[in-house]
């Protein structure tokens, strides 16, 4: 037979490889999953951050396009009017008439002043007007005018110092984007066809200009006011960065002489304002002045309108990504509790079976010391009274009454054997029934008594009459001879002689005790005296002969009809061992 720490070692070995296969697994999609959660994190923040820069130039369009339509002549405070007719309907020469400019009214949001350069290097400001040159009737400004006066003063600082003109001359490339939400696009939309109308509206207003000076309203044609009407060439708006300051600027050339011209903006005022507008996506994000123009194009997430690139910042879900939730960590956790209860179940199973099969091996071992006893006997003492070898008739008696009693012993031997398997497969339902214990009592007393004067113990039965409870009695009648007969092997040295059956009552149960003076049972055999072929054969050779199965057989018969039996020590010394039934 294979030894059982070879089986237990083999065993370990494959749920070690198990194991460690179910880690490997479990780390692997661990990683397979922080790796996933991380894509569609960053994927996340990308799209947020595409979305944020729509958004931020669509926001941006209109400013840029609202400057990109002031007309040339609006950035000096007065400029000569051309075609205005006088009273009687006749061309006023030029300079007889003035017209203010529309941006006397103020810097309008996000914008701190309009300025203009002129080709000598002299700043000005339609804003800032010499009080001369300032009538009543003239629109005011909103901002004091000394803190317009010191705005043109820095202006005129940084312009002078600056190369503002090889700057705008510059061809910087805007960044594109691929557009996919519907929002973004229609606004987009909305501010490319709001500068489309400006322009045409402004070149609708020169048009205008060029046919009055040279038509009549109302009355025919008169002579033109100017011959040569000033050439005007204008670039586009740019934005660029001097110094700490956002600019807004376009080369214009009038009459062949180069003017720049635009306005400053409010970078602190617009940055707070554009953040404000992609919070919802992006909380952390910052947008950070790109002054480097060389370095333009190889900047990300730059905005088309301004040199400015947008830093998204740590996203929410990259904030919390540590503490996400996820379906892999659940699904693992179900995953490892069935590999344990796996493993556990292995365990309890081999365990099972290996006890089993030592029991079993006790057991035939033990059933065959049994049997060989009586056989022994039966073999001998049938040859010596076969072959007349015991001529004397009270010896042969003597023969007659041992084989008798091994016959029964192996009788017995063999009856618990065949109950206790019977019990096993559940063929031996109990059939209750109300019994008198008494009478019961009274019928075994016969069989009892016989029992423990072969081992020269005297029976007492103290049991008072009109007890009924619910029971089997051929069950009864089992356990009872079994527990006497565990007594008459083990108090049969006893000093005290007497074997007593007695009976005792708690609630609504009812105490059938079979109590002797023999040496007891120790705490080490208590604890495995109702298991099945706990004795071995060296057991039963120091003790008494069995096979440790009458007290498992009798537990099992008492509780398949709703009993049970119990060890108690006995006061005084002794075993006792007591059968509680329902009462009837």
């Amino acid at each position: 037979m294979i030894r059982s720490w070879r089986v237990w070692l083999a065993v370990s070995a494959c749920l070690l490889l198990a194991l460690a296969g179910v880690v490997w697994l479990s780390v692997f999609a661990l990683r397979l999953d922080r790796t996933d959660r991380q894509a569609r994190e960053s994927a996340g923040r990308e799209e947020n951050a595409r979305l944020a820069l729509w958004r931020l130039d669509s926001e941006l369009l209109p400013l840029v396009a609202r400057e990109s339509a002031v007309a040339v002549e609006s950035y000096a405070a007065l400029a000569p009017a051309r075609g205005v007719l006088d009273a009687e309907r006749r061309p006023l020469p030029e300079g007889h008439a003035w017209v203010a400019s529309p941006l006397l009214a103020g810097p309008p949001e996000h914008v701190l002043l309009h300025f203009q350069m002129g080709p000598d290097g002299v700043v000005s400001s339609p804003q800032v007007v010499e009080p001369a040159l300032r009538a009543p009737s003239l629109p005011r400004s909103g901002v004091d005018e000394e803190v317009l006066r010191q705005r043109l003063e820095q202006v005129s600082r940084l312009l002078r110092d600056a190369r503002v003109r090889e700057a705008l001359a510059r061809r910087v490339p805007t960044p594109s984007f691929p557009t996919s939400r519907r929002e973004a696009g229609n606004k987009l939309a909305d501010a490319l066809q709001w500068t489309k109308n400006a322009s045409e509206f402004d070149a609708r207003s020169r048009s205008a200009r060029q046919a009055a000076s040279q038509n009549v309203v109302g009355y025919g044609k008169v002579a033109p006011l100017e011959q040569d009407l000033a050439q005007e060439v204008v670039e586009e708006m740019r934005a660029i960065w001097v110094g700490d300051a956002l600019l807004l600027g376009r080369r214009v050339q009038v009459d062949g002489e180069e003017y720049i011209q635009g306005c400053w903006l409010d970078w602190p005022a617009l940055r707070r304002w554009l953040q404000g507008k992609v919070e919802d996506l992006l909380p952390g994000a910052t947008l950070e002045p790109v002054k480097d123009a060389g370095a333009v194009m190889g900047e990300g997430r730059m905005l088309a309108s301004l040199p400015v690139k947008l830093v998204p910042g740590a996203a929410p879900s990259e904030a919390g990504s540590s503490g996400a939730l996820s379906s892999l960590p659940l699904v693992l956790m179900v995953a490892w509790s069935g590999v344990a209860l796996a493993g556990v179940a292995v365990v309890a199973l081999l365990g099972g079976v290996m006890s089993l099969s030592e029991r079993r091996g006790a057991f035939v071992s033990a059933v065959t010391h049994e049997l060989r006893t009586p056989l022994t006997t039966f073999r001998m003492y049938t040859e010596m009274l076969a072959a007349g070898m015991v001529p004397d008739a009270a010896r042969r008696q003597e023969y007659f009454d041992i084989l008798h009693r091994e016959a029964e012993r192996l009788s017995h031997l063999v009856e618990n054997v065949l109950a206790y398997a019977r019990i096993e497969r559940g063929r031996t339902p109990a059939r209750l029934g109300r019994v008198e214990v008494g009478a019961l009592l009274s019928r075994m007393e016969e069989r009892l008594s016989e029992r423990a004067l072969q081992a020269g113990l005297s029976l007492q039965l103290e049991v008072p009459p009109g007890v009924a409870v619910l029971t089997d009695p051929s069950a009864v009648e089992q356990v009872l001879f079994n527990l006497v007969d565990n007594a008459a092997k083990y108090a049969a040295g006893a000093a005290d002689k007497r074997l007593h059956v007695e009976l005792e009552r708690r609630g609504r149960t009812v105490g059938l005790a079979v109590r002797d003076h023999g040496p007891g049972v120790d705490a080490a055999t208590a604890r495995k005296l109702f298991e099945p072929f706990s004795k071995s054969v060296q057991t039963a050779a120091k003790s008494a002969p069995g096979v440790g199965l009458g007290l498992a057989l009798c537990r099992r018969l008492a509780r398949s009809m709703r009993a049970d039996l119990r060890y108690e020590r006995a006061r005084g010394g002794g075993a006792r061992f007591v059968l509680w039934l329902p009462t009837a």
